[in-house]
């Protein structure tokens, strides 16, 4: 029998032998870990566990809101540069000074590069939160990729954002695993990024 990688496993394992060892004490009569600090500690992860739940929900709160103003600011960029437009129009050159102005000829036929800077930030016990910055070759990102994978075990979908960053949740505790973004458009995915390993 192998011992337990699931947090839950784990825990109900912890209780039944709280349990066990509390009903046979002739049988189990002085255990290095009494059944009521076994107990104690499982309360501790419960603890904790509710604590990162709404440390989660809060993120998810936040990243809406942050994504509610983005939108705007991306609806008060157009408006300005639609009429940025009209206004130098027969002279786009003088638009470069605004920032504005794709790469020319990248286009979503093309690949997309390498997802660049990767970084993990640990979020309680189970969760981390993942940022990167967008590919400067290629074609343009429509969505990126999140992956995960065990240490030489295969590569596997977790996530799929339009933003630069991710909360991955419910991951396994003393476990060491990699985490890679992909970027990917209409011609497919482009070329992975460095990974960051991370053991929470």
């Amino acid at each position: 029998m192998e011992f337990p990688e699931r947090e839950e496993d784990i825990l109900q394992l912890a209780l039944r032998m709280a349990e066990v060892i509390e009903q046979h004490p002739d049988v189990f009569p002085a255990p290095p870990v009494s059944p009521a600090h076994l107990r104690a500690m499982v309360e501790v992860v419960k603890a904790i566990n509710a604590e990162c739940a709404l440390a989660n929900e809060r993120y998810r709160e936040q990243r809406a809101k942050q994504g509610r103003t983005l939108a705007r600011v991306k609806d008060v960029l157009k408006a300005n540069l639609m009429y940025t437009e009209m206004d130098v129009r027969g002279q786009p050159e003088r638009l470069s000074g605004l920032g504005w102005g794709g790469r020319p000829g990248a286009t979503d036929r093309e690949l997309p590069g390498e997802v660049r800077d990767l970084t993990a930030q640990r979020l309680g016990d189970t969760s981390v939160v993942l940022e990167w910055r967008s590919p400067v070759d290629g074609g343009p990102a429509a969505a990126y990729r999140v992956q995960r994978r065990k240490l030489g075990g295969p590569w596997e979908h977790v996530a799929r954002e339009v933003d630069n960053d991710c909360l991955v949740s419910h991951q396994p505790q003393g476990v060491e695993f990699d985490l890679r973004v992909v970027a990917v458009n209409q011609a497919g995915a482009g070329q992975p990024s460095a990974t960051v390993t991370v053991v929470l």
